[in-house]
């Protein structure tokens, strides 16, 4: 178990580094913090580097965790290190260097609903919609080119270990969805001035959920695929709600007609 202290360590500049979405993507590394967090990772048989804890905390850690007889590499960092790495203000004392998954994931063409993400910005939401995904059982969540980094570290933080449960597949062109058209997907937008209520759309068999950018909405280059668009009623002239929000609303009612 390795003592580090000094700010020229190769060691801490690599994981101060991730904190970088650069860094990130080149190194194809990114950090999680947090005893449930970590927690989840090593649940979840991911690939981990590193593993650092505070100095003041390192005896709780040790102790909880049993790294002793675990084959990870576990990092000691002086608090003022550790502190310059934390990314939340009252920190358990634990950060884990993940890799990020090279493997490239085969779409399921199975019956059931993917989440398509179309350019959203605010990582809150993004991490949402993943654990909302893995609470309605969905094959995968689907990110546009130009939506928020996966790996930032509020998206991470949103998910609440979520993201180590569920497919997240990245498409670089709109003209991949014709794959899941070919295979009788049908294109679910959701949208304020849509036709229909999302209780009356028939949301069962396959279907691709697809929500927009907080302010832009739904790209047209996603519209010129064949659609319907739902929308949920609201009271007081509100115009729309919050897209993880609206997003959640619908995926359940998918839930309950299943149910039915």
């Amino acid at each position: 178990m390795n003592h580090i202290s000094s700010l020229d360590n190769k060691i801490f500049k690599e994981i101060m580094g991730l904190k970088n979405k650069k860094n990130r993507c080149k190194s194809r590394l990114y950090l999680i913090e947090g005893i449930r967090f970590v927690e989840e990772a090593i649940k979840n048989n991911c690939e981990i580097k590193y593993i650092v804890v505070s100095e003041s905390k390192k005896d709780y850690i040790i102790d909880k965790f049993e790294f002793q007889d675990k084959l990870f590499n576990v990092m000691v960092f002086s608090d003022e290190l550790f502190g310059k790495i934390k990314q939340t203000e009252n920190t358990q004392g634990i950060i884990a260097c993940l890799r990020i998954k090279d493997t490239i994931i085969k779409f399921n063409f199975n019956e059931g609903i993917y989440f398509l993400i179309d350019k959203i910005q605010d990582p809150g939401n993004l991490g949402t919609i993943i654990r909302t995904a893995v609470a309605v059982n969905a094959l995968g969540v689907i990110l546009m080119k130009g939506s928020v980094d996966l790996y930032n570290d509020k998206v991470l933080r949103a998910t609440m270990g979520s993201i180590f449960k569920i497919n997240i597949n990245f498409i670089e062109s709109y003209l991949e969805l014709n794959e899941f058209i070919k295979n009788d997907f049908k294109l679910v937008i959701a949208d304020a001035h849509g036709d229909n209520n999302y209780y009356h759309e028939d949301l069962k068999g396959k279907i691709i959920l697809a929500v927009g950018n907080e302010g832009n909405g739904i790209s047209d280059e996603i519209k010129n695929f064949h659609h319907v668009k739902v929308r949920i009623p609201m009271c007081n002239d509100l115009e729309s709600l919050n897209v993880a929000q609206a997003l959640s609303i619908i995926a359940f009612e998918r839930v309950r007609q299943l149910d039915v």
